[in-house]
Parts: C-alpha cells; sequence; structure tokens
C-alpha cells in the first residue's frame, strides 16, 4: 500500500517538475528550498524534543500559543519547527527565533527518512490535517510519538479521503493522539479510520491567539499618513477580490474620508496589486517604500499596501472596520479571530469553508456580518465608519465571543507534554 503511494507521488512530482520550475524562475518560489525538502541540510545532525509542523502564516500562528505553554512548563524543551511556504518560514524564523527552523520534507521516504536522521525528534506536533503518509509512518516506526492538533476535515476534504480509508486509516493508526477542533470533525476522523480512543474534541486553538503585542515598526509614520482617520482594514485579500475592492475604494474613501490599509495574502500578489493600485486614482504608498517615502515633505496618501509578512495583526489595533480576505471569491475563507481579538468589527464573505465552525460562531453570537457581495461589505464599512454605537457592539460581542471559546492551546500543550520524554 506505501510502496504504491510512493510510486504515485514520484509520478505526481515528475509531471508537477516543469510547473514547479517554471514559478521558481518567475516568482523565486519553490527552487531555494528544495534541497531542505529533499532532505539535504548544512551542519552537523541535532536532537530535538519537539518537531511541531505548521503548514503556512496561520498555523505558524496558532501553533505559537501552544508552544509558549508548552515551553513554560517545561523551558529546556528543544524544538525544531517546520513549515511549507515560504511566508510561513519567515514568520516563523521572527516568533521562534529560539528555535530551529526549517521546512517540511517531501514525502518521499529517503527525505523523511534524512530529516528525521538530521533533527532525531522524541514527538511530533502536526497542526491542522496535514497528514503525510510516509512522514507518519516512518515518523512512527522510529517510535516518534505523534499528535495531529486543531484537527479539521472539509466537506470537500471528507469527500476525497473516503476512497482511501484503508490507507488513511493505517497513517491514522500511528497517531497516540488526534485533536479535533469541534464534533462534527472528531466524527469525520473516525469515518476515514482513526481509531476512536483516540480522538477527542480540543476547540480551535486559533482562539487562543494573543492579540498583537510586538509594536509595529512603521507606527509613527503610519500615524502621520493616518493622521486621524478613521481606518479600514482589508486583510489577506486573494485574487478577484482585490481588483473589486479597487473599484469600490476610491468612493468610499471620498465619501468617509478614511484610510485603507490592504494587505494581499501571499507575496507574489504585492507587485500586481501594486500595479493595480497605480493605475488607479488612490493616492497610495507601499510598506516597503514608506521610510523614504514619509521623509518626503508633505506626502499624501490614502492607502498603504501592506507588502510584508507579519505585520497584519499589528494593523488591527488601528481599524475601526476589517474585511478578511479569501472569502468573496471561492478561496476558502481566511481566520477573522485576530481581528475580532482586537476589537474590531469585521466582515467576511460567504465562502469560509476552511473556517466554517469560527465563522459560524461569530454570525450566531451577532460578532461578525457575513456578507453576499462587495456592495454590502461597503455597507457594512460605511456603517461601522459612521455609527459609533454600531460599532462599539460589535466590537465588543467580538471579543467576548473570541473569550468564550479559549482553551484549546492549553489543553493542545498538555497532550504534548504527555508525549514528550
Amino acid at each position: 500500500m506505501f510502496r504504491l503511494y510512493e510510486v504515485l507521488l514520484y509520478l505526481a512530482f515528475m509531471i508537477a517538475f516543469p510547473w514547479f520550475l517554471i514559478v521558481g524562475v518567475l516568482r523565486g518560489k519553490y527552487l531555494t528550498n528544495f534541497g531542505p525538502r529533499f532532505g539535504f541540510y548544512k551542519g552537523a545532525p541535532e536532537r530535538h524534543d519537539l518537531w511541531l509542523h505548521a503548514v503556512s502564516v496561520g498555523e505558524v500562528l496558532a501553533a505559537r500559543p501552544i508552544l509558549q505553554r508548552v515551553r513554560n512548563a517545561r523551558p529546556d524543551t528543544t524544538v525544531v519547527v517546520t513549515t511549507t511556504t515560504i511566508s510561513g518560514q519567515t514568520l516563523a524564523r521572527n516568533l521562534f527565533p529560539d528555535a530551529t527552523v526549517t521546512y517540511f520534507p517531501f514525502d518521499f521516504s529517503f527525505a523523511v527518512s534524512r530529516f528525521l536522521d538530521r533533527y532525531a525528534p522524541a514527538a511530533f506536533a502536526n497542526m491542522e490535517t496535514e497528514i503525510w503518509p510516509n512522514v507518519s509512518r516512518l515518523s512512527g516506526q522510529r517510535g516518534v510519538r505523534m499528535l495531529l492538533a486543531n484537527g479539521r476535515i472539509s466537506d470537500n476534504s471528507l469527500n476525497h479521503y473516503r476512497p482511501f480509508r484503508r490507507l488513511l486509516a493505517r497513517v491514522l493508526s500511528f497517531y497516540s493522539v488526534i485533536l479535533a477542533r469541534d464534533p462534527v470533525d472528531r466524527e469525520r476522523f473516525i469515518a476515514i479510520g482513526a481509531p476512536p480512543d483516540r480522538v477527542e474534541v480540543s476547540g480551535n486553538v486559533k482562539f487562543d491567539l494573543e492579540t498583537q503585542t510586538r509594536p509595529l515598526a512603521i507606527r509613527a509614520e503610519l500615524d502621520k499618513l493616518i493622521c486621524g482617520r478613521k481606518v479600514f482594514v482589508a486583510g489577506s485579500t486573494v485574487e478577484g477580490e482585490d481588483e473589486l475592492l479597487m473599484a469600490r475604494l476610491p468612493a468610499l474613501i471620498s465619501e468617509l474620508g478614511c484610510f485603507v490599509i490592504l494587505a494581499p495574502r501571499k507575496p507574489e500578489r504585492f507587485e500586481l496589486v501594486a500595479g493595480l493600485l497605480a493605475a488607479s486614482p488612490i493616492r497610495s504608498v507601499r510598506r516597503t517604500e514608506l521610510g523614504s517615502a514619509a521623509a518626503s515633505a508633505g506626502l499624501q496618501v490614502d492607502l498603504l499596501l501592506l507588502d510584508s509578512i507579519g505585520e497584519l495583526a499589528a494593523t488591527y489595533e488601528l481599524a475601526s472596520a476589517a474585511f478578511v480576505g479569501g472569502s468573496l471569491v471561492v478561496s476558502g475563507g481566511h481566520n477573522p479571530i485576530e481581528p475580532a481579538a482586537a476589537g474590531v468589527p469585521v466582515c467576511f464573505g460567504p465562502h469560509m469553508t476552511n473556517f466554517r465552525e469560527i465563522a459560524a460562531s461569530f454570525v450566531g453570537e451577532e460578532a461578525a456580518v457575513e456578507v453576499e457581495d462587495v456592495d454590502e461589505l461597503v455597507a457594512f464599512v460605511r456603517r461601522m465608519l459612521t455609527d459609533e454605537e454600531a460599532n462599539r457592539g460589535f466590537a465588543l460581542r467580538a471579543r467576548m465571543t473570541v473569550e468564550r471559546n479559549r482553551g484549546a492551546a492549553d489543553l493542545t500543550a498538555r497532550r504534548i507534554l504527555d508525549l514528550l520524554p
């Protein structure tokens, strides 16, 4: 079964390699991390207590409170953190300076074996639902005690997993603990073969995200640009959403006299969105240009393009309204907890399948608004920027919803500590 999987994996990689090569050359992605992803590392082998895997930015942020609690209880814990994306890697290096940070190996047996030889973890905590057969099999065979944290299985994933239940049952049998976000996810893990006695409901660790405490490096310059205006933050926007917003922002800025912070989700879109802004009537500046631009006398702009990694959370404390992207188009949505925890009235579109239970919690508590299209989004922003009473109500309910749902990080950290030697 595992041999067939690996043969298919090699075939898939060979078919996809030309695409990796083209994107790597054009966008500077993938090629720079092929070495560690194939298990080639510099330096001597290390031994670590814990291997923590977080795919990208959202998972890295979710892992932070867990790792803090593990380290509070066991300060000498050594950790190797892996990510899959470049943006996740950048953020992990910033958030976990005392951990070893590298890329997650491709799921080829030789690459996984080289990773395990290099870092020799005693336990493995896998954030979200990254179920890799060879990583699970080879880690389990070496005695690595394994935990799946904040587990979620979407509607689409469930349908895709069902035909591979036999393989998944074998893979999931290597895990000592599987922590599902809610009872629906627990039943779905069992349906695809997880041992029922190893699956428990933990809640969603993303509710334990801490509000940003690290000061924004550009705060003084940004305050001068904002100049007392109310702020609308459009965070984690994706292709299709930036274009929709760009068509409506000039009128919104003119009508309300507000300042906008626009933060595309993917770094490879920074240049494209900057080009869209340059062709629009919106007076804008890029965050990466702000140092030199702010030095110019009388700089007047209405929009900041946040073309950086790891700074979005710190901008929410400036906002009077926020939109969480990836949700107006079919992309799965992004996490609304960060702006809500900062006490910002938040809206998102109808496509929140990756955060269905979080979105339902906020909407059910009248702590956020689901908008159907860009017209409703603009109407929400207009209301939040002009109706102080409504703004205060949403801000309060958002904070209360986050507080009521906290606790998953504590449970996850305890289960990790149980696995450590």
